[in-house]
């Protein structure tokens, strides 16, 4: 069940995505009076596309080492992955493409990025919390419209509407910590139990089972909340449980963790085909290994060469200076 809960990453980026846009947003917008869209959207793109386009690039070499069908392109290129998937649902039954497949979580982001820096700009801050609300509710609705009318578990997993509920969640405790900062005081025996319960609860049970109403509505938000009180705590409690040993490294990791997000799904036929069979073993030990060891070399080389050097033009365009913890 752990392994298979591992789809949590996706919102646990949503979560902290959420929360660092609008932060940034935020602050530039009390400081500036304004948002400047154009530079925002510069910045995400400088961000996010020199890493996924070269895995677009690389693509067709990849169905050379797999031996994959050739997948569809335009869906990725121009970031309606998620919708495409949608439809092989419908057609299909499988809304897998190899190597495409996990890139609707980043077509979801791009939407919400489309809509974001308009949303904080353009509503007074005091009622950026009811807005908040209203559109935390829709995607609700939307999950709920899903349900009832018994459309595949694939549209609440990939449609953005149901999707950016926890991207809005993070906007939730960025427009929290901008107003009050981190305030909630809780004992060491207190978070003790809660992250012991909360870890059994994941090993033991499916996070993304949608079989009730009560599940769809409950059961995500619990992790999703759960681990964002752990990451404030961690942050900004001077009181932290625990410091995080070797944090240069977590820290590097940190940087190229988009690139392990890209590749390491890409990386995961080509491990079992090119060495895994050759070695004629099946353990699963050896597997991850070295999925693992090959997708931070390669993320390290695409971060080096490439997301580095990008990030340094990048910051011609920040109009909020940003820690780099």
């Amino acid at each position: 069940i752990g392994i298979t809960n591992g789809g949590f990453g996706v919102d646990v980026f949503f979560l902290i995505s959420g929360f660092l846009i609008t932060f940034i947003l935020l602050k530039e917008k009390e400081l500036f009076s304004k948002i400047n869209i154009l530079k925002f959207f510069i910045r995400r793109a400088l961000r996010i596309w020199p890493a996924y386009f070269v895995l677009l690039a690389l693509a067709p070499w990849f169905m050379t080492l797999t031996q994959y069908q050739t997948p569809d392109y335009l869906p990725n290129v121009f970031f309606y992955n998620n919708f495409h998937a949608l439809n092989l649902v419908d057609s299909t039954g499988n809304p897998w493409q190899y190597p495409f497949a996990h890139l609707w979580s980043i077509c979801v982001e791009e939407h919400f990025y489309l809509i974001w820096p308009f949303v904080i700009a353009f509503i007074k801050t005091e009622h950026l919390k009811k807005a908040f609300l209203v559109l935390l509710s829709l995607s609700i609705a939307a999950k709920i419209y899903f349900y009832l009318f018994n459309y595949s578990v694939y549209y609440t997993y990939l449609h953005t509407i149901s999707r950016i509920d926890v991207l809005i969640l993070g906007a939730m405790f960025a427009l929290y910590f901008k107003n009050n900062g981190f305030q909630i005081q809780t004992t060491k025996l207190f978070r003790i139990f809660l992250y012991s319960f909360t870890l059994v609860l994941y090993f033991a049970d499916s996070v993304y089972s949608y079989d009730s109403l009560f599940v769809i509505l409950v059961k995500k938000y619990f992790f999703c909340l759960v681990f964002g009180f752990a990451m404030a705590n961690y942050l900004f409690n001077p009181k932290t449980l625990f410091k995080v040993p070797f944090e240069k490294l977590f820290n590097y990791l940190g940087k190229i963790s988009f690139g392990i997000y890209l590749f390491s799904n890409v990386l995961v036929p080509i491990t079992a085909k090119t060495f895994l069979h050759r070695w004629e073993t099946d353990n699963i030990w050896v597997y991850f290994s070295l999925n693992i060891i090959l997708s931070i070399f390669v993320s390290v080389i695409v971060y080096e060469l490439i997301e580095k050097q990008i990030a340094k033009f990048k910051k011609k365009f920040e109009v909020v200076q940003t820690s780099k913890r």
